[in-house]
């Protein structure tokens, strides 16, 4: 779609949807810079942050532009397309006003001076007519979240964007990190590239010692730095981690959700093992990247089942601590030391 848009092919209506919000703010802004000018868009750029009434959008849409030879219409959190009630079974009742068959008939004939964007994280009902009418006549992108295996070609293409070289092995760590998320967002991983090229203004390479100083209060790298360092028994690296954390104000209990997560991780990769699955089926089952899920099963060869078992139950003895006020970081502290013993 980028691509179309860069080439001037642009649609007369757009459905942009879903999870992933750098990719529709990208679609947006490419939108915007194709269709309107710098100099026109005090007029000809018409930004609502939630649906107008029926008549004043399709009133901006017939409205000939000023000056300027187009406009562009953009309606952000839209809820015009989401599911109608349901009536008996799976029948949805997608009753419509005058001025909703009207908005949907615009679609059909748009004038050649106006564009309108529908943006929304939500599902369309697909159903519905007003969507069908779009559909039929304009573009619909859905913005998926990223999965942990599609990550590793995005960093490449992004970093060759920002001009920043990584070395590889700081490449993987950061891979390693984000793709244990529960759910890759691209604007953190943006948002800390751009931070990363900020910090390193100047050096011909990033290493993976600049990444671990520039991301240390980052709590899903650290948290799985973490880990690595407990997996090697570094003791006084892993509780560095963590004042580190905690001197950034982050809260004990964020802390102690995420160590928690991967701690229950190891624990199931040592069962994938037992029943005789290797590095490649731990990855399948993780959705994550095959060499993650070397590193998990070498992370959790470092422990037993009982070690981790007790150290469940102690983050969740230390969870309740820390909510009732019975108890503060020391607790975090005390597990990771018995993890390292």
């Amino acid at each position: 779609m980028l691509a179309g848009i860069k080439q001037n092919k642009i649609a007369s209506a757009y459905l942009l949807h879903g999870e992933e919000p750098y990719y529709l703010r990208q679609v947006e802004q490419a939108l915007i810079t194709s269709v309107v000018p710098v100099e026109d868009r005090d007029m000809n750029l018409i930004i609502f942050e939630s649906d107008p009434q029926r008549e004043e959008l399709i009133n901006t849409i017939e409205t000939i532009p000023f000056l300027g030879e187009k406009n562009l219409i953009i309606v952000r959190n839209t809820g015009l397309f989401s599911a109608g009630r349901k009536a008996s079974g799976s029948e949805v009742q997608d009753k419509t006003d005058a001025a909703t068959e009207r908005l949907i008939k615009l679609f059909g004939n748009m004038p050649a001076y106006s564009h309108v964007v529908f943006i929304t994280p939500d599902k369309p009902d697909k159903r519905r007519k007003i969507f069908k009418a779009l559909e039929k006549n304009g573009v619909v992108l859905e913005a998926a979240p990223l999965k942990g295996k599609e990550l590793r070609s995005w960093l490449t293409e992004r970093l060759a964007e920002l001009k920043i070289k990584m070395v590889p092995d700081a490449q993987e760590h950061l891979l390693a990190a984000v793709s244990m998320m529960p759910q890759v967002s691209l604007d953190f991983v943006n948002n800390e590239l751009e931070k990363v090229l900020l910090y390193t203004a100047g050096k011909s390479r990033i290493t993976l010692q600049d990444l671990l100083q520039i991301l240390s209060t980052v709590p899903e790298v650290s948290v799985f730095a973490m880990v690595e360092a407990l997996s090697q028994r570094q003791t006084s690296q892993a509780l560095a981690l963590l004042r580190e954390q905690l001197t950034a104000g982050e809260h004990p209990l964020r802390i102690l959700v995420l160590l928690a997560r991967q701690v229950r991780q190891l624990w199931q990769v040592k069962d994938l093992i037992q029943k005789g699955r290797g590095s490649r089926e731990v990855a399948d089952f993780f959705k994550v990247p095959g060499f993650i899920g070397e590193k998990l099963v070498k992370q959790s060869r470092s422990f037993n089942e009982g070690k981790l078992k007790a150290a469940l139950l102690s983050l969740a003895a230390a969870d309740q601590d820390l909510k009732a006020s019975r108890s503060g970081p020391v607790a975090l502290e005390k597990i990771i030391i018995e993890l390292c013993e």
